[in-house]
């Protein structure tokens, strides 16, 4: 299968695009990117099949050395920063914003409207929701799940917030409108049903406030949170040193 790549696209030096791959008007990819097979970059709204003939692709913007793993979904109206990732079979939908250096895993999914730090690390299968604001430096461990309606299918939309160095351990949930706090660990499986402070612990199901994240001890007695503090992997943060 040829690619199709509009001429309307802009594609940036040394960028490989895989075989099957779609990219569609009003496309900017920088530079020494990589897009693998079979991704669609642009994809069009709902507008377009309406009527195709009358449709005003919004600009999609990819930064430079961005890896777009295959089978990929990237909407129209996107913005994404330099060194962005995603797995395989991932799904980004329009009106939303993306920071540098983040990653996106394997079949997770970004419904749109939403805006993303940089430095920001969300593992597989991960269902975001509408109108998420996630801050810098947050991870998002797999099939953790953000909503957004707390009355469906009634209510309105609400935002849900994620702060700085926030960690969402596998499985977590977390409810409309609900506030995680910069620092805070969501443990894995919980059920988050309202707002959470700075350097919080909440587990269980619904999630109970435990404990400060600073009196976490490893097994063998270390303290480890902030993780900040104490990683010492080298991972490309602005403040390590290699």
């Amino acid at each position: 299968m040829n690619n199709h790549i509009s001429n309307n696209a802009k594609i940036g030096k040394d960028v490989i695009i895989g075989i099957g791959t779609i990219i569609y008007d009003n496309v900017e990819i920088g530079d020494n990117s990589n897009i693998g097979p079979y991704c669609i970059i642009g994809e069009p709204t709902a507008g377009y099949y309406k009527d195709s003939s009358r449709h005003l692709f919004a600009k999609t913007k990819i930064g430079k050395n961005s890896v777009i793993r295959s089978s990929t979904i990237i909407y129209e109206d996107v913005e994404i920063g330099n060194y962005f990732q995603t797995g395989h079979n991932a799904i980004i939908r329009e009106k939303s914003k993306i920071g540098h250096h983040t990653s996106f895993g394997s079949f997770s999914e970004l419904p749109g409207n939403s805006t993303i730090g940089n430095y920001v690390k969300i593992h597989s299968k991960v269902m975001l929701s509408e109108r998420n604001i996630i801050e810098d430096y947050v991870w998002i461990f797999p099939l953790v799940v953000l909503t957004n309606v707390k009355h469906s299918p009634v209510s309105e939309f609400v935002v849900t917030r994620i702060k700085k160095y926030a960690l969402l351990f596998a499985s977590s949930t977390i409810l409309p409108g609900v506030t995680i706090g910069e620092n805070a660990i969501i443990g894995a499986g919980a059920l988050v049903t309202k707002d959470v402070p700075r350097e919080r612990l909440i587990i269980g199901n619904p999630g109970k406030d435990i404990k400060s994240i600073r009196e976490i001890k490893d097994e063998n007695g270390n303290f480890i949170y902030p993780w900040k503090n104490h990683l010492k992997e080298y991972r490309g943060y602005p403040w390590q040193k290699k």
